[in-house]
């Protein structure tokens, strides 16, 4: 087992999450780029579950889509968000989500049919949308189980072995209503240093074929292009890189996802963490150019 401790309730650390997403179908290209601070804090256990807070700082998105505004909106709607994670690190419930579905329900969608009031072509489709999630809570915390920056948070960082394994990831809906199946290819190193420890978990991830259904996939690519005579050979590159130290708090990382049908289809994904001081988070607050605070 490593040499890693828990964090004690109290404890907390900053961050700076940069995502960024380029899709590509035919000659249409679609790319967005989200900055955000967030505060990681332990509040508590519970037996072996590990109870924390996460509260949005600041963000930033550059992106011209109406879902990329949606998005931080929706970031501002979900923050502070309660969490608990089971011994091995994983997302296992969302503690307050009766109150953020209160406040969608009270004020805030009426904030945002308000704003959005000259956006009458899917803001509808959108709100209701929202409020099946908000209904759903195992829906909802699937919906935080994706390959979005949310992942560098729900790592096995407590129990890793300093040896490779293999595991199985499925990303539910990643192709709208078609699911990615991965194997992943996990390994734990330790490095000590003068009055320094910290270890590092890499991933390489591969399609398990047997497991992706390529016939709906397929389908799903004919309805979105129009195209009948396509391959719906899948290709994908993924690579994942997390840094933590003694205490189990994530210093560094990076994620990337990349899948791509020949020359004509491709989303790829990438995340960027990391760990930040109080300086550095007023700088970047600062300069991002939307408010992060919900107002009532």
């Amino acid at each position: 087992m490593l040499n890693i401790n828990k964090p004690k309730p109290g404890d907390s650390a900053l961050y700076h999450l940069t995502s960024a997403n380029r899709t590509i179908v035919g000659g249409r290209l679609m790319e967005f780029v989200q900055q955000k601070v967030v505060r990681m804090k332990m509040i508590g256990e519970e037996g072996e579950d590990t109870v924390f807070e996460y509260a949005l700082l600041a963000q930033q998105v550059e992106g011209t889509a109406l879902i990329h505004e949606w998005a931080m909106d929706m970031e501002i709607l979900q923050s502070p968000l309660k969490i608990v994670l089971d011994a091995n690190g994983q997302l296992k419930d969302v503690r307050n989500l009766y109150e953020i579905r209160e406040r969608w329900e009270s004020t805030y969608a009426n904030q945002l049919r308000r704003k959005y009031k000259k956006q009458k072509e899917g803001l509808e489709e959108l709100m209701a949308a929202t409020s099946a999630l908000l209904e759903d809570k195992s829906r909802f915390v699937q919906s935080l189980n994706g390959f979005s920056a949310w992942r560098f948070f729900f790592q096995d960082n407590f129990k890793g072995q300093a040896t490779a394994s293999q595991q199985s990831l499925l990303l539910k809906g990643f192709f709208g209503q078609v699911d990615l199946p991965l194997t992943l290819t996990a390994d734990w190193e330790e490095e000590y240093g003068i009055g320094e420890y910290h270890c590092q978990l890499t991933h390489k991830g591969k399609l398990d074929k047997p497991r992706f259904d390529r016939k709906q996939f397929g389908r799903m690519l004919k309805d979105l292009t129009g195209v009948f005579n396509v391959s719906a050979e899948l290709d994908l590159l993924m690579e994942e890189e997390f840094h933590y130290d003694k205490h189990r708090w994530l210093t560094a990382g990076e994620m990337y996802l990349e899948t791509k049908v020949a020359d004509w289809y491709q989303v790829a994904s990438a995340h960027v963490l990391d760990r930040i001081d109080e300086d550095r988070a007023l700088a970047l607050k600062k300069n991002f150019n939307v408010a992060a605070e919900y107002t009532a």
